[in-house]
C-alpha cells in the first residue's frame, strides 16, 4: 500500500478518535442518567467507532515503515487482522444494540429525558460521518486493501446509525405522548442491527479465512514475476500482486493499470495470455488480474 494512502488514512483515524473521545464521554453520561435506549445505542456506537479508529491509528502509522524484515509474514496479513479486530468491535457493538432494544421491549418505563441533547450529538456526527464517508470510500477506490475496505464499511455503517438516530430521536420527541413510541426505537433498533451484522459477519469469515491462507511459495512467486516481465509492454503500472494457498487452491490476484490506448478486447485478451502462462508455469491456480 502506498505511503500517501497510510497518511491519509492515519489522519482520519486520528480526526475520528479526537472526536469519538468526548462523544462517547458525553453519550454514555446521558444514558447512565437517562437510561434512555437511543442513548445507550448512541454510547455503544460512538465506543464502536472509537477503539476501531485508535487501532486504524496505530496500524496506519507501523506501516508506513519499511516491515520487510520485521515479520515472518506479509503486511497483508497485518491488514487482516487489523479488520478483523475493528469488526470484532463493530459486531460487539451491534450486539450490544440488540440486546438493550431486547431489554426496553420487556421493561416498561417510558423516558423522556436528555433527548434534545442527544439529538443535537447526532446531528453533529451526521455531520462528521459524511466528511468520513467520502474519504473512505476515495482510499478504498485507491487502493485495493480490506483495512482501508473495512473502515470504509465502518464510516457507512456510522452514518447510518447517526441518520436513524436523528430520524428516531426527532420521532420520539414529536409523539411522545402517544402509547405506541415506547415500542418505536427498540424496534427500529433491531431491524437496523440486523443487516450490518450480516455484512459484518461476511467480512469477519473473510478475514479469518485470509488468516488461514498459506504463503505462495517463493519458486512459484519468480515465476508470476517472470511472466508478468513478458508482458511488460502491455502496461504501466503494476498494482499489488497477491498470491496465497487456501487447502490444494492457488490463488493469484494482480493488479495491473494497461495502456490508455489499448481496447477492451486487447486488454481482455493480453489477461487471457497471462492467466495461461502463469497457469503454464505454476500449475492449476485461480487467478484474478484487476484493471487499475
Amino acid at each position: 500500500m502506498k505511503n500517501e494512502v497510510l497518511v491519509r488514512q492515519e489522519k482520519i483515524a486520528l480526526m475520528l478518535t479526537l472526536y469519538r473521545i468526548p462523544g462517547t464521554i458525553a453519550s454514555l453520561i446521558a444514558a447512565m442518567a437517562s437510561d434512555y435506549m437511543v442513548l445507550w445505542m448512541e454510547f455503544i456506537e460512538n465506543l464502536s467507532v472509537l477503539l476501531p479508529s485508535l487501532i486504524l491509528f496505530i496500524i496506519s502509522k507501523k506501516l508506513q515503515k519499511n516491515l520487510k524484515f520485521k515479520f515472518n509474514y506479509g503486511t497483508g496479513k497485518v491488514e487482516a487482522i487489523s479488520a478483523l479486530s475493528c469488526e470484532m468491535f463493530d459486531m460487539a457493538g451491534l450486539f450490544c444494540v440488540v440486546f438493550f432494544s431486547v431489554r426496553k421491549l420487556i421493561e416498561r418505563e417510558q423516558e423522556e429525558e436528555f433527548l434534545v441533547f442527544a439529538l443535537i450529538v447526532s446531528i453533529i456526527g451526521v455531520l462528521i460521518d459524511i466528511f468520513v464517508f467520502f474519504r473512505e470510500k476515495e482510499l478504498s477506490k485507491k487502493e485495493h486493501s480490506r483495512m482501508l475496505h473495512t473502515a470504509y464499511i465502518g464510516a457507512q455503517k456510522e452514518f447510518g446509525f447517526d441518520l436513524v438516530s436523528i430520524l428516531t430521536l426527532a420521532i420520539s420527541l414529536v409523539f411522545s405522548k402517544k402509547s405506541w413510541i415506547y415500542y418505536f426505537p427498540p424496534i427500529v433498533c433491531i431491524i437496523m442491527a440486523i443487516p450490518f451484522s450480516i455484512i459484518i459477519y461476511g467480512h469477519i469469515r473473510e478475514a479469518f479465512m485470509e488468516l488461514a491462507d498459506l504463503t505462495i511459495d517463493e519458486e512459484s512467486q519468480l515465476k508470476i514475476v517472470k511472466v508478468l516481465n513478458e508482458f511488460y509492454d502491455s502496461y504501466e503500472l503494476l498494482g499489488d500482486v497477491n498470491s496465497r494457498v487456501n487447502g490444494k487452491y492457488k490463488h493469484i490476484d494482480i493488479g495491473l493499470h494497461f495502456r490508455p490506448d489499448m481496447t477492451y478486447d486487447e486488454v481482455r485478451t493480453v489477461s487471457e495470455q497471462m492467466k495461461h502462462r502463469i497457469t503454464e508455469e505454476i500449475g492449476d491456480c485461480r487467478i484474478n488480474i484487476n484493471v487499475m
